[in-house]
């Protein structure tokens, strides 16, 4: 277990709370009921803690949404300052070890793009989810809304492998993908593609944070072992 750094000064060690394990429980009382709560987890952290439980092979988890966040449990070496100059940041697990992450600002800039095709193809803001990969497509000339789609996805991965290569190490074995992107069969097939010595997955986990944090206490608060599929995974060839 940390400490607080040494720059917290100026007394402000008397107004924080003290350092605890993840999982550590409290006796609440709420309207003459008593229940036992955990501590409180980063979103970020309590998703991963799923993934940690039932998966041994070490793995990137890449979480998508507004941003792709890349998460490598299994790196635990110092962030550089070039690495935080391209926004890594450096997580802890629920057991408290280093987890190396990149950020990219993906689901917006997609979003954004979308807009932009809707507009000089007349299409409504939902057709994008209508276009299926399709590998013979050339999309030089971009004639056709499918095409466009296909050069922005492209595109998109190219700048996803660059952020998720600044926490990728030789370890690693298997990308789960969850979140939105992980729905999109363009983007996954892209994905693999472009990393062909790594076996890509489509996870599918409902309320990974709230999950995760449940599963941090799990003994607290439940005797039953964890179920045996909680996570429904789907490789893409």
């Amino acid at each position: 277990m940390g400490s607080y750094p040494s720059w917290c000064k100026e007394n402000i060690l008397e107004k924080l709370a003290p350092i605890t394990p993840s999982t550590q429980v409290a006796t609440t009382h709420v309207n003459n009921h008593t229940f036992k709560t955990g501590i409180g987890l980063h979103d970020s952290s309590a998703a991963l803690i799923p993934y940690l439980q039932y998966f041994t092979e070490h793995f990137v988890l890449l979480s998508t949404g507004t941003w792709s966040i890349s998460l490598n449990p299994f790196n635990d070496s110092e962030l550089t300052d070039d690495e935080l100059k391209q926004d890594c940041l450096c997580y802890l697990s629920y057991e408290g070890n280093p987890v190396k992450a990149s950020r990219l600002f993906a689901g917006h800039m997609h979003d954004e793009a979308v807009k932009k095709l809707n507009e000089r193809f007349h299409k409504d803001e939902n057709f994008y989810k209508q276009v299926q990969y399709n590998h013979r497509f050339e999309i030089s000339d971009l004639q056709t809304y499918e095409e466009a789609y296909h050069q922005l996805i492209s595109d998109l991965i190219q700048k996803q492998k660059e952020s998720t290569d600044l926490i990728m190490q030789d370890n690693i074995k298997s990308i789960f993908v969850d979140g939105g992107f992980s729905k999109n069969t363009i983007f996954m097939q892209l994905l693999a593609q472009i990393y062909p010595n790594h076996k890509v997955y489509s996870a599918d986990l409902h309320q990974a944070t709230s999950l995760g944090s449940a599963l941090a206490i799990h003994n607290e608060w439940t005797s039953k072992p964890l179920p045996e599929k909680l996570i429904t995974l789907e490789q893409i060839k």
